[in-house]
């Protein structure tokens, strides 16, 4: 199994598309994740460039926040359809609120689905906060209910949520990892759902933690026969990332700390195959 490394354009879209798209392929990153605009013409100049650099994409899905559940429906349908038509590695997608009933959201992941199937482009459905997938708890009858259900899985969020290290909800991590299938790599705690500095070693166990959930996501993965792992390094730029005390300087440099938990992943990983090739 090969591990395709994502970059955010979150937190660089000051820069223009062939600087950042530039600075992503020369860091040896495969690919970027990004959403797409409805404009077609501006659409395609995006797609153009990604095909100039020989970059991957994984297309995002975050605006659809609407409170009345049928726009909701029709925004969420109108997006997915326009990220597929861009033939990305796959859709992560925002899906549902928090606030909605279960059949509403189940509803909302049926249809993704159905797009899915009838596009040919995978739609993985992020573990995030306000959806309906933001908390441990309330996504595991997703997945019991969706044996089909593909998870973005970022699991800062669920800390924040449920203010511990999950400790006390074994199951239902067990259970999204079997589901991972596009991993955001963000290393948070019980009070935020990203630490200062995960190079700081007062976040050492967070850290640990975090690196442990991730290697069991590509042992999954390379259990189950995957060609490849898709892997967004993504802490963020503020409000995820705080301030200086007045200032608007961010405590940590978003470029530099994605680079440490990409090499920090990949000696993780070269422990994980070592394992894997023992065992067999």
């Amino acid at each position: 199994m090969n591990l395709k490394f994502i970059y955010p354009r979150w937190g660089s879209s000051d820069l223009t598309w062939p600087i950042f798209l530039s600075k992503v392929k020369e860091a040896g990153y495969h690919g970027v994740e990004i959403d797409l605009p409805i404009n077609l013409l501006k659409k395609q100049k995006i797609c153009s460039l990604l095909n100039d650099f020989e970059l991957d994409f994984v297309a995002q899905h975050w605006e659809t926040k609407e409170v009345n559940f049928a726009k909701h429906k029709d925004k969420l349908k109108r997006h997915l359809y326009n990220l597929a038509e861009a033939r990305p590695l796959l859709i992560n997608s925002h899906t549902g609120m928090d606030f909605y009933s279960r059949k509403q959201n189940g509803i909302l992941i049926e249809m993704a689905h159905q797009i899915e199937e009838e596009t040919g482009i995978a739609i993985s459905h992020e573990t995030h906060r306000s959806r309906f997938s933001f908390a441990a708890h309330s996504c595991l009858p997703y997945l019991e209910e969706y044996p089909f259900l593909k998870l973005t899985s970022d699991f800062s969020h669920w800390c924040c949520v449920a203010e511990t290290m999950l400790e006390n909800q074994t199951s239902a991590i067990q259970k999204a990892i079997k589901h991972t299938y596009h991993i955001h790599a963000r290393v948070g705690s019980p009070k935020s759902p990203q630490v200062i500095d995960p190079r700081d070693e007062n976040y050492k166990n967070e850290l640990g933690q975090f690196l442990k959930w991730w290697g069991d996501m590509l042992k999954n993965a390379i259990v189950t026969e995957r060609t490849y792992m898709t892997i967004a390094p993504e802490y963020g730029p503020y409000p995820y990332s705080q301030y200086w005390p007045n200032t608007q300087m961010s405590m940590g440099n978003q470029w530099e700390i994605n680079q440490f938990i990409r090499k920090e992943i990949l000696g993780h990983c070269c422990n994980i195959y070592q394992t894997l090739n023992a065992q067999n």
